[in-house]
């Protein structure tokens, strides 16, 4: 009762000045929001390579700049173009209408080249107040209302465009982006840097006059490619409602040529699209129109993988379109197309932070296969394994390092009688060789005391959908378990590792089988079964990525306390190597708590750009020594409405600026 009597007071006393500000027109805008953007288009550019991008979102009005992760990679900001309301559009048709006649005069015939009359009709709308982004918003905003497949979404209704410059030097691979704006910092965005020539779909520009004005539309300027690209490439483009993109290229008889598209690697989820991203379909055809390949995936992966040998020499047409025919602008994609290396397996799938392993490695277009004596780093973690091809690097294929002993499967050992042992704690490397293999361990450990069992296999690339089952001494099953929905991998929507905790018997032995729930097999099958006793796991997630303060103030992030067998503890947060300024007011997620609200104080004066911050952290478990954990940054994205995921991105950064002056119009 306390707290909510004085707010209700508050907001009674300021109900009178609200309704001034509606019936005078003013604008009372306590704080700036901070803007907020959903796609980049096109997601990324070649090394060397100069070139310009759009930007679309919400409240991104006075852009300042655009930050890219790591080196090499600048930006130019161009323009802010703002959806203006309906009553803004009403007053440009107005203005409009009052050069109507004069337009009419200068456009002549249709035979009057466009370059003598562009120059007459910009002087006329000069005059009128109108810019070509006035008028191209009066065509938008009559297209949206009669196409009732052109909805304008304000989420992503603000653009900015942006010149990109990619350094000679700059290495390539996955960036993030993020917009400047006089309010703070945005969101972070996908970004990928390619080796490969970048080509635009074919796209049309036009300044064409409103069809009420009777006068006939100006010639349409063509932007991207709409001839044959030369091989191998990357193609941009993006998918509106009910579009379908082509691309035209040349090939040779016998070339084995490899379609891969990133659509949901870009943009992982979509708040209001089911089934919460950009489902990218691509097929093969010839010039006559025979389709030759289809994919509207790639394993498990959304996004599609083409493979085709090319059957002659020729032209063929690679077409892009969403599974049910939808679009909208942030339906943004890159597909590279050529005799590309691709890797589709590798063997095993981790190793021991710290070692050398020997990789075996698979795929198309590759000249190596193998890789002996690969160091590992010493830090345990995620990692990426590419292969080399006659064109260059293959696709990246993600690599388990962990921290405990490890050993290999060893055949036969489909029977519990034949159980390869497994020591305490390990991690077993072994695959589901063919349809209907099951390999059997057996493990000892502390009896009447939790022991979990773990496969890493989904989350790796490997294509096993893989189950556990325990049994004790006797054979009798004591538990089981398919799928485990595991909150710390923010990028899987099918979560099929399964993962289970069980009591054990006290003599403290068991077995455990893994096998494949589809009766699959083969050779990328692979897997790693991890086995603990005693060492509960819980993972931090700290969102959002991008925080503003003013100075001498704070900023508010949550940090998500993600547990595994039923740990309860409290996790003690703290900084690493904190910049001057910079301290945490609150440090705690108390016990059993699932999140903890943090306040960040940041430094009395203004920074020269956004500063980067490191959390970490400290859990007690009793009887046991402390542990570090990490805690990664992320993005908190909702799927289709109403699934939310934790999307780790590339670092917690802070903004640190005066905000502007309230706006008062």
């Amino acid at each position: 009762m306390k707290s909510w009597m004085p707010r209700t007071a508050s907001l009674r006393w300021l109900r009178p000045i609200w309704w001034v500000a509606v019936l005078t027109g003013v604008s009372l805008t306590l704080q700036a929001a901070p803007p907020r953007v959903g796609y980049v288009y096109p997601a990324g550019g070649q090394v060397g390579a100069t070139f310009e991008a759009e930007l679309g979102g919400q409240y991104l009005g006075d852009p300042i700049d655009v930050i890219i992760s790591g080196e090499g990679v600048t930006a130019e900001v161009l323009e802010h173009n703002k959806v203006p309301s309906a009553q803004m559009i009403s007053d440009f048709r107005d203005r409009l209408r009052s050069v109507q006649p004069a337009l009419r005069e200068v456009r002549g015939g249709s035979d009057v080249p466009a370059a003598e009359v562009m120059p007459k009709i910009l002087e006329l709308l000069k005059e009128a107040e109108l810019t070509e982004t006035d008028v191209r918003h009066i065509d938008q905003y009559t297209r949206e209302r009669n196409d009732p497949k052109r909805q304008l979404n304000s989420q992503i209704g603000e653009t900015v465009r942006v010149r990109f410059t990619v350094s000679a030097s700059a290495e390539p691979g996955l960036r993030f982006c993020r917009l400047i704006t006089e309010s703070g910092l945005s969101n972070p965005l996908r970004f990928v840097i390619g080796r490969l020539p970048e080509y635009r779909e074919p796209e049309v520009w036009n300044f064409r006059l409103p069809t009420y004005l009777g006068i006939e539309t100006m010639p349409e300027e063509e932007v991207g490619t709409r001839g044959p690209v030369a091989l191998p490439a990357t193609l941009n483009g993006r998918i509106l409602p009910g579009e379908v993109d082509e691309f035209l290229f040349k090939a040779s008889e016998g070339d084995q040529v490899v379609v891969s598209l990133e659509a949901r690697s870009l943009i992982p989820y979509l708040a209001d699209a089911v089934p919460g991203w950009f489902q990218a379909v691509v097929s093969l055809e010839d010039t006559r129109g025979n389709e030759l390949a289809f994919a509207d995936d790639y394993r498990f992966n959304p996004d599609p993988v083409l493979f085709f040998k090319m059957p002659r020499d020729g032209e063929y047409r690679l077409k892009v379109h969403d599974s049910i025919f939808r679009g909208r602008e942030d339906f943004v994609y890159r597909v590279t197309v050529g005799e590309l290396p691709f890797l589709t397996a590798i063997s095993p799938l981790g190793g021991q932070a710290g070692s050398e392993v020997d990789l075996v490695l698979e795929g198309g277009n590759l000249t190596e296969h193998e890789r002996k004596r690969f160091a590992l780093p010493e830090e345990p973690g995620m990692m990426l394994i590419t292969a080399m091809g006659a064109t260059g690097e293959s696709n990246a294929i993600p690599f388990h390092v962990a921290d405990i002993p490890e050993d290999r499967e060893r055949e036969s050992n489909d029977r519990i009688g034949a159980a390869n042992e497994l020591e305490l704690p390990g991690i077993v490397n072994g695959a589901i060789g063919w349809p209907g293999d099951q390999d059997f361990f057996r493990v000892k450990g502390k009896g009447n005391r939790p022991m979990t069992f773990e496969i890493f296999a989904r989350r790796l690339g490997s294509p096993l959908d893989a189950n556990l089952t325990v049994f004790d001494d006797d054979g009798k099953q004591i538990a089981w378990n398919d799928d485990f929905e595991n909150p710390s991998a923010g990028l899987t929507t099918h979560h099929a590792d399964p993962r289970v905790t069980v009591k054990l018997p006290a003599d403290g032995q068991v077995f455990v089988r893994v096998a494949d729930t589809q009766n699959s097999g083969g050779y990328a099958h692979s897997y790693r079964l991890r086995v603990s006793q005693g060492i509960p796991e819980v993972f931090l997630r700290a969102t959002p990525s991008s925080l503003n303060a003013k100075p001498g103030g704070t900023a508010q992030l949550t940090v998500h306390a993600l547990r595994m067998d039923d740990f309860e503890g409290a996790v003690k947060l703290r900084l690493k190597e904190a910049p001057q300024g910079f301290s945490l007011k609150s440090d705690t997620i108390p016990a059993g708590e699932e999140s903890a609200q943090i306040a960040l104080a940041v430094s009395s004066t203004a920074t020269e750009g956004p500063v980067p911050i490191v959390l970490e952290a400290v859990a007690e478990v009793e009887g046991e020594a402390p542990f570090a954990l990490k805690v990664v940054p992320a993005e908190d994205m909702m799927q289709a409405f109403i699934r939310h995921h934790l999307v780790p991105v590339d670092s917690l950064l802070v903004d640190v600026r005066e905000p502007p002056e309230p706006a008062v119009r």
